[in-house]
């Protein structure tokens, strides 16, 4: 009785993480909140770790437990003593990393979702249960006992099953999802720009601009300083809109500098907090959002309780916006609506002026006086807000597309299948202005990655033979001011072009600087990724997260 009892909890358990482990798979998916917490959790930055959705590791822990439960049923008495210590043993560590999930969610994030609290309970019942078997166990049954409770098993196992199966299939059909794509011209100019949107420029211009960002994606801090011009530039001319769109599962600081921007437009500062969290976009912690916000000028004590505030309108901005975005066909940063047509990626000034200078003329008004762009320039990606078409038909996917109507999907190729650096495919029509389409997508960081090391994971690399290959993917200006020795510099955006230039016979090393609080191996993983979507071995491709820092830290060298 006492192992079907906890193998039935063990089945609850991974029943409650398979539903959360499907519905953070995709910010689209629909969820049953049981609450008014769940939205907020998994909005979160907590809500992956190692850039793994947290249900993941529920998954993990609750299947274990039940295959450790019927194999101690099946075991002789010596061998089950050891899996009854195992199951102490597993139970004990998802206990302890349950209480620490209660806690971010009471103290830090400050709301509890219902089918996380379910979880920890489950998991609270089944560690209990666990300690009670290891220090009471069951006399070793007989072949009598231990068919009845195989059978007991078995019973457990087909009414979980069962039950699961269409249970796990209403809560898919039911819940809270964004909202529908929209297909009126009206619809798409309100999910394009609210009344409250943070807009620069003038605001009564006929011609609009709309940004959709991440801050943490290394593609739109790239992109920032050109969006900056075209701010400048037409001030007078154009209304410039900033929608966050922050990348959950790809991008797991995002949200909360996401919250920040918002919380200095509070105080009337969201331009210069979007110019700041871009400049020092190598570190987003609490921490250093909140020395952004006092180099600001920012009230520390305003500021400290608006973050700390997940329920605040200010939170409750980032999730419309991202609504929005969902809404309107956005997948991937940063994406820029011209009027009502799209552009995934990095725009150059060139076609930005070429662009606003149509819509300008569309309207028949006069643009500011700018130097013609190149004639070779062909334009970006063009896409068009939200459509009643989800999946637009391409006979022939090598060739750019015409533009599309008003109904047409953002994104005609689709993220999982693209090949380049941040989710496009090298050679398409971006590779004609710059180095590669760039954008960052939930699609591109559920890739396979390539293998992260550490320096004393390094070390016996380095006394392997052939050497290893190091490859700085870093700006050449910063590849400038130091590198480890030997080190080549391909910076990350040109990998897509230069990946054919690297040995595949050896070890590949690449690295950052590595000196920073944040993700500082976003561009290595990307780079990482190239090198393995083009045939290069796994096992011979590393990211170095250490970085150049590490490495002078570590005191490692290259023997030759």
């Amino acid at each position: 009785m006492r192992k079907s009892l906890m193998l039935g909890l063990s089945l609850l358990g991974l029943f409650d993480s398979l539903y959360l482990f499907w519905v953070y798979t995709s910010p689209s998916h629909p969820m049953v909140c049981l609450g008014t917490g769940c939205d907020v959790v998994r909005m979160s930055s907590y809500s992956s770790l190692w850039g793994r959705p947290m249900p993941v590791f529920g998954v993990a822990g609750y299947a274990l437990l039940a295959i450790l439960i019927i194999a101690e049923s099946l075991a002789n008495a010596s061998f089950a003593k050891l899996v009854r210590y195992a199951v102490v043993g597993a139970t004990g560590a998802g206990f302890i990393f349950s209480l620490f999930l209660e806690y971010l969610q009471g103290f830090v994030i400050h709301a509890f979702c219902a089918w996380c609290v379910t979880s920890g309970l489950v998991m609270t019942a089944l560690f209990g249960l666990a300690i009670y078997d290891g220090v009471r166990p069951e006399p070793e049954p007989d072949a009598s006992a231990r068919l009845t409770q195989m059978r007991g098993i078995f019973t457990v196992c087909v009414t979980a099953f069962l039950v699961g199966v269409p249970a796990f299939y209403l809560l898919t059909k039911h819940g809270e999802a964004p909202p529908p794509p929209v297909v009126n011209t009206e619809s798409q100019a309100q999910k394009l720009s609210r009344p409250d949107s943070h807009v620069a420029g003038n605001p009564q211009s006929a011609v609009t601009v709309v940004e959709f960002g991440d801050f943490e994606c290394p593609v739109c801090g790239r992109a920032e300083a050109t969006a900056r011009e075209v701010r400048t530039k037409y001030a007078t001319q154009v209304r410039f809109v900033f929608r966050q769109f922050p990348l959950i599962h790809a991008h797991p600081l995002a949200v909360r500098a996401a919250i920040a921007s918002e919380c200095a437009a509070d105080q009337g500062k969201f331009w210069e907090a979007v110019d700041k969290i871009y400049s020092r976009q190598e570190d987003l912690s609490d921490k250093g959002l909140e020395r952004d916000a006092s180099e600001l000028g920012l009230d520390l004590g305003q500021f400290r309780q608006c973050m700390a505030s997940p329920k605040s309108p200010t939170a409750a901005r980032v999730r419309r916006d991202m609504e929005d975005g969902h809404a309107l066909g956005v997948n991937a940063t940063p994406t820029f609506f011209i009027g009502q047509k799209g552009f995934e990626g990095a725009i150059p000034m060139a076609e930005f002026d070429r662009l606003i200078n149509q819509e300008l003329a569309s309207r028949g008004l006069t643009a500011p006086q700018i130097s013609p762009p190149p004639v070779a320039s062909t334009p970006p990606k063009k896409t068009t807000p939200a459509a009643a078409n989800p999946n637009p038909s391409n006979p022939n996917p090598s060739s750019p597309k015409s533009e599309t109507p008003a109904t047409g999907k953002i994104g005609s190729e689709p993220h999982a299948e693209s090949g380049g650096l941040f989710g496009k495919t090298p050679g398409n029509i971006f590779q004609q202005f710059q180095a590669s389409g760039q954008t960052c997508s939930e699609a591109e960081a559920a890739k396979k990655q390539p293998t992260q090391i550490t320096s004393d994971q390094l070390r016996p690399i380095l006394s392997g033979n052939p050497k290893p290959f190091f490859v700085d993917v870093r700006e050449p200006k910063e590849y400038a001011t130091g590198k480890i020795p030997g080190a080549i510099n391909v910076p990350v955006d040109d990998m897509g072009k230069r990946w054919n230039t690297l040995p595949k016979n050896r070890v590949i090393v690449l690295y950052e600087s590595g000196r920073s609080a944040g993700d500082v191996c976003a561009a290595g993983r990307a780079a990482g990724r190239i090198l393995l979507e083009h045939g290069f071995p796994f096992d011979q491709v590393k990211v170095y997260q250490d970085g150049l820092a590490g490495w002078e830290k570590s005191g490692l060298i290259i023997n030759e």
